[in-house]
């Protein structure tokens, strides 16, 4: 083979690699800034228009049904309200997780050794950020608030 041949092929390894790299980490990434703070470029014209969880909720209840107007005029009000409802749950069960992992993390404290409490605290600490940015409206730093006081 020859010198030229080599670098063709190398320059042609490389395309294909950098190719799948981009394939594979553009998709998480823009779906991480889709979904920021529970809220959805997606919607308007030129997709720059914020839409809120509670509207794509709505919108796509009304896709599934195919209201006509007056049917949407109707439904949109309930939708809604399942909505908040769901939101509420939502907070709700993300307080009642963020309590468990820390009478479990109190109860684990005097089997671990420092590393292996801080990873755990690292990986709570990861997870109620999720909590919080990941899912619209569940805040917990309340009771985390109060808890360190």
């Amino acid at each position: 083979m020859t010198t030229d041949r080599k670098r063709a092929v190398f320059f042609l390894s490389l395309t294909l690699i950098i190719g799948i790299l981009i394939g594979a980490l553009i998709p998480g990434f823009v779906g991480r800034f889709r979904h920021r703070d529970g809220k959805d470029m997606r919607g308007g014209k030129d997709n720059k228009e914020v839409v809120s969880k509670h509207d794509r909720f709505t919108h796509m209840i009304l896709r599934v049904v195919k209201s006509d107007s007056v049917q949407a005029k109707i439904i949109r009000p309930i939708v809604e309200e399942a909505a908040s409802r769901i939101d509420e749950l939502e907070k709700g069960s993300n307080a009642s997780m963020a309590m468990i992992m820390d009478s479990m993390k109190l109860k684990l404290q005097p089997i671990l050794t420092p590393e292996q409490l801080q990873k755990l605290n690292d990986f709570d600490a990861k997870a109620k950020n999720h909590w919080r940015g990941g899912r619209r409206g569940a805040d917990t730093r309340g009771s985390d608030n109060k808890e360190k006081e």
